[in-house]
């Protein structure tokens, strides 16, 4: 990988840091079901922000087969970070899995508890939450997650019902 792709690698895993040092920090003083609502909250709303503008006005307006190419974009950072691929699409229902997780990787690394890595991971992907259903209007399911010990994470996207 580029020396740029590793940075913005580096930066992920700095965000994961950050992200269990927040989380320890909120739940020994507000208990684990506030920091996890809290930190969701938040991470959603960046989510729908971030996706309000990095996704084509295509995406946006509820074409499923576009948003999901570009979640998974051939871009070599994103790539390197994450490894998305679109697994199936119909017009109305998108599979995608990612094999790797810097954040997943990061929070292994620190030594956390297998408990706490699949709480956070549970918290992070309040980002992908945020992206499909917040901005792009779609329903999202997790299928499985590295976090929880999974190979990969496997989201299920469908067209919201008009």
């Amino acid at each position: 990988m580029s020396e740029v792709g590793e940075k913005v690698a580096q930066a992920t895993r700095q965000r994961a840091a950050v992200y269990a040092h927040l989380f320890l920090v909120l739940r020994k003083r507000l208990g684990e079901r506030e920091a996890v609502d809290l930190m969701s909250e938040a991470i959603y709303n960046f989510g729908r922000e971030k996706s309000t503008r990095n996704y084509s006005e295509k995406a946006r307006s509820g074409d499923l087969a576009q948003a999901a190419r570009e979640f998974a974009s051939p871009d070599p950072v994103k790539q390197h970070q994450f490894a998305p691929r679109v697994v199936s699409l119909t017009p109305d229902e998108a599979v995608i899995a990612m094999s790797k997780c810097p954040l997943v990787d990061e929070w292994r690394a620190m030594g956390l508890p297998g408990k706490d890595v699949e709480t956070l991971c549970r918290v992070a992907h309040s980002v992908d939450f945020g992206t499909w259903e917040g901005a792009l209007g779609c329903a999202l399911c997790f299928e499985g997650t590295r976090g929880e010990g999974k190979d990969e994470c496997v989201l299920r996207v469908k067209k919201a019902r008009g």
